[in-house]
């Protein structure tokens, strides 16, 4: 080492060092280094080669070796098309480490199964969310309930806020189609313009996109080749809910 190199620098490339040997990303990258080197006939590829081949910048090679970053989605991708090391394997350390190595049923990430406590519960309104003309409200939940992964709602937001409904109506197509069911969040109640939403308009339940202009409210339909926008006031609607995710038959 240097004359010049002080006791603080020493001390810093020993614990890139250390840090560079936990990281199973600085591994993985080093293992896929070492394969471009064979690849190539070569003892040895220096991280600028490497880089170079891979057409980064050195830099994020010698940082994912020195365990200060690790392995991105896109690098990883890179990496394959490249030099034919698995993505998969460069994430997740699971699996072949080359693409062309098939994948034996041994080899497949291993799930735990799922329990009936991985799964909660929402309800479906009994009135349809109307399309075109609109249905009568009912405010009263029906007995059919819908079960979806606890997980999947909680990142939706509060389950106790969820609603199933079914659509009725072509004015929403092509994004939404007679016989869809939608899925809404009751706590999002507060008008949001270019979002569908779920408006209770004078006894009558409607799903339409809403749009909000200097000029006021206006539900909008998808479908407009036939429905024309629509003025609606505040004072006669009600929103029930913002629509966030859709299920239909192909």
């Amino acid at each position: 080492m240097a004359e010049h190199t002080s006791h603080n620098d020493v001390l810093s490339i020993q614990k890139a060092m250390r840090v560079g040997e936990k990281s199973p990303y600085s591994q993985r990258m080093k293992q896929a280094r070492e394969i471009a080197a064979e690849a190539k006939g070569l003892t040895k590829l220096s991280q600028v080669m490497f880089a170079k081949m891979l057409g980064v910048h050195p830099s994020v090679i010698s940082h994912i070796e020195a365990g200060t970053t690790r392995i991105q989605p896109d690098m990883a991708r890179i990496v394959e098309r490249e030099i034919g090391v698995r993505q998969a394997w460069l994430l997740t350390g699971d699996g072949p480490v080359k693409a062309d190595e098939p994948v034996s049923i041994d080899q497949e990430p291993k799930r735990p199964p799922l329990r009936p406590s991985d799964f909660s519960c929402v309800k479906k309104v009994k009135s349809v969310l109307g399309g075109g003309t609109g249905q009568l409200v009912d405010d009263e939940l029906s007995d059919d309930v819908w079960s979806f992964r606890t997980d999947w709602l909680l990142r939706k937001g509060h389950i106790s806020d969820m609603r199933l409904a079914r659509i009725s109506g072509d004015s929403m197509f092509p994004t939404l189609v007679d016989g869809d069911l939608v899925l809404f969040d009751t706590s999002k109640i507060e008008p949001l313009d270019g979002k569908i939403m779920a408006v209770n308009i004078d006894g009558l339940l409607y799903i339409k996109r809403l749009r909000v202009s200097p000029e006021g409210f206006f539900l909008v339909s998808d479908n407009r080749a036939v429905y024309e926008p629509w003025r609606i006031s505040p004072d006669t609607a009600r929103f029930l809910g913002l629509v966030i995710w859709r299920c239909g038959e192909l």
